[in-house]
């Protein structure tokens, strides 16, 4: 990739995070940035350095800088006049809340990319981007909503504790397998403690207490996988031994232990 289309990347960030600000503070971010990518490109050519090492460099600087974006945008976000303003205060925050969730993400995502033009060890394909983004962001979001509707820390803690189990566990499962190697069919019974989770918080429609039972169900569901697969002989296969089965899946029981104790902790301060 040639320094130039890395600069169009870049553009297409800033006009993407300057979206629905008003325009002349938006068009003097964009022409800043381009100016001062331009000046870049132009200095490091004329010290001899390659395409390659320029374009990398732009790449790792847009990621550096993410969250300054986010921050520079809820600035100027936050400028703009509102009416009513107690509604526009409260769409702003949203705002400013999925645009975060979506830079974290994006910041994520860009790190396997920056491995990809760096060495052939990492190979994701688009799928792979799509379907890692998709977990990021829907993680992000349910924890924004249930945070926002959360009477008390522990209970936001507890949805962050359980959510971060679940995006572990998943992604765990698609790159490197917990039972076995990628794509084992024994993996497939995770799919089982994800859905006994759901089904549990929406029965307890989400009150603490019956969410503190749902996610203990979750943890007892993690333990049961981890005694059939010993019992199928899994720890046999080269992959994976008797602790490293008992390892993994230990700490996403502890994961959903702790937050099973912080939704109990949240119901007793109700």
């Amino acid at each position: 990739m040639t320094p130039e289309r890395m600069a169009q990347l870049v553009a297409r960030w800033v006009r993407l995070y300057t979206r629905k600000l008003p325009t002349p503070i938006a068009r003097r971010r964009v022409d800043e940035i381009d100016a001062d990518l331009h000046d870049q490109i132009a200095h490091e050519r004329a010290h001899g350095t390659s395409d390659r090492r320029i374009a990398l460099s732009i790449l790792s600087r847009m990621v550096r800088g993410i969250a300054a974006d986010a921050s520079w945008r809820g600035e100027h976000a936050d400028a703009n006049p509102s009416t009513p303003e107690k509604t526009m205060k409260n769409q702003r925050t949203a705002s400013r809340s999925t645009v975060g969730i979506v830079l974290g993400a994006a910041f994520i995502l860009a790190l396997p990319l920056l491995a990809m033009l760096i060495t052939d060890d990492v190979a994701w394909g688009p799928l792979d981007f799509v379907l890692a983004g998709s977990l990021l962001v829907g993680i992000g979001l349910a924890y924004e909503v249930a945070a926002r509707n959360a009477g008390n820390t522990a209970y936001r803690v507890a949805v962050a504790v359980a959510l971060a189990a679940a995006l572990l566990l998943v992604w765990a499962n698609l790159s490197l397998g917990v039972i076995g190697d990628t794509g084992d069919p024994a993996d497939l019974m995770y799919v089982g403690v994800l859905v006994i989770g759901i089904i549990g918080a929406v029965i307890a429609r989400f009150r603490p207490q019956g969410m503190a039972r749902a996610l203990l169900a979750t943890a007892l569901a993690t333990a049961l996988v981890a005694v059939i697969a010993l019992i199928a002989g899994k720890h046999e296969a080269p992959i994976s031994s008797v602790w490293e089965i008992l390892g993994l899946n230990g700490i996403f029981i502890a994961l959903f232990v702790a937050s099973a104790l912080l939704f109990r902790r949240a119901a007793l301060q109700r």
